[in-house]
């Protein structure tokens, strides 16, 4: 779970969640699937009018090279199309700018499509691939915005809320000579051309796990109010030269500061396999490791996000994301004792929606 609910005014451009993962090695090597889900619980159609970006930056400079930017027209029958443009380059950063259509006409929705460059297309309705149980994330942004620590214990027995829910999916197997063998950095956006301004708005960004939700950077100064609308390159901004000791601001101060605070309420910043002397300095690693806020990947390897456990690459539809992010919050291992729902070994990777 990264974002679900955290841009109520329209659910089809609401990001539930980003991924990226291993696909199905072919003939040339690997290929990499990425991934944005949107549209939490039920699934509806995407916004016609709305942009969903996949955005890949292939040389650590936290801008992105590759922009996969799929839109939704209606065609003359009420029939709803998927049009993806592969954009690079300078390109790659403009919406204003023209990329290359990598899907045929009329390309539909709902079924598996080739794209040009060996590409691999799905979008449709799915079922929620992730699972939580919402008191768990509930409690951990409590704790976040009052500096206190959470008692996961007296919420159990869990279950999960997600489960027979739906999203859609937009999905992408892209093989690697697209993408290079190095390491990649992955985000996903969406956005809405705004009639009276006659610009483009981003109006989410997603990489790792609830940023948006857990931090609550709309409450947070006037640095980090507009988070959803800016790029993963500002995500440092504000960070010291003594990170450890020294005051702090915008996203990155915010984010060390609020889990500083649940670590020295619950003495924990001094203990487990990242003990620090200072509930500060303990902040200053998980703000470190959380950010930037985009999926690091290396093509071809095993995908898991679990920064708690020092492995952060790529990010799969199986893990128990929602505890592998709490587990950064309170620095001791903790576990939902859930499963996630039926998955796919082969394109798309996630099922069908509940009921099909």
């Amino acid at each position: 779970m990264s974002h679900h609910f955290d841009y109520p005014q329209d659910e089809t451009e609401d990001i539930t969640d980003a991924f990226c993962f291993a696909g199905a090695a072919g003939l040339l090597g690997p290929r990499t699937v990425f991934g944005v889900n949107t549209s939490p619980l039920h699934g509806e159609p995407w916004n016609p009018a709305a942009m969903y970006e996949l955005k890949v930056d292939t040389d650590g400079d936290y801008v992105e090279d590759i922009t996969w930017r799929a839109t939704f027209p209606i065609g003359p029958d009420g029939t709803q199309h998927v049009r993806v443009e592969q954009l690079t380059g300078a390109a790659a950063t403009d919406r204003t700018a023209a990329g290359r259509i990598i899907t045929p006409p009329d390309c539909p929705v709902g079924e598996v499509v080739e794209c040009h460059h060996g590409i691999k297309l799905f979008a449709g309705q799915r079922r929620d691939p992730f699972h939580n149980f919402i008191p768990f994330p509930v409690a951990t942004t409590k704790a976040l915005a009052t500096g206190t620590f959470p008692d996961f214990d007296a919420l159990r027995p869990a279950h999960d809320d997600f489960a027979n829910t739906s999203v859609r999916s937009f999905v992408l197997e892209v093989p690697v000579e697209v993408t290079g063998l190095g390491p990649l950095n992955f985000w996903a956006t969406t956005a809405y051309f705004d009639q009276g301004h006659n610009t483009w708005v981003q109006l989410q960004r997603a990489g790792a796990p609830n940023m948006t939700t857990f931090f609550d950077f709309a409450g947070g100064s006037a640095q980090v109010k507009d988070y959803n609308s800016t790029v993963p390159a500002i995500d440092l901004l504000g960070r010291p030269d003594n990170p450890a000791t020294d005051p702090a601001s915008g996203i990155w101060g915010q984010v060390r500061d609020n889990i500083a605070a649940v670590v020295e309420a619950g003495g924990t910043y001094d203990k487990g396999p990242h003990a620090f002397p200072t509930a500060r300095a303990y902040g200053a690693w998980a703000a470190d490791t959380l950010l930037p806020n985009v999926i690091t990947y290396v093509p071809g390897t095993f995908a898991c996000w679990n920064p708690w456990h020092d492995t952060k690459n790529g990010k799969g539809v199986a893990e128990d994301i929602a505890s592998n992010i709490i587990k950064m919050v309170v620095n001791q291992d903790f576990s939902s004792g859930l499963e996630g729902g039926p998955l796919l070994d082969h394109f798309p990777y996630v099922s069908p929606p509940p009921g099909s």
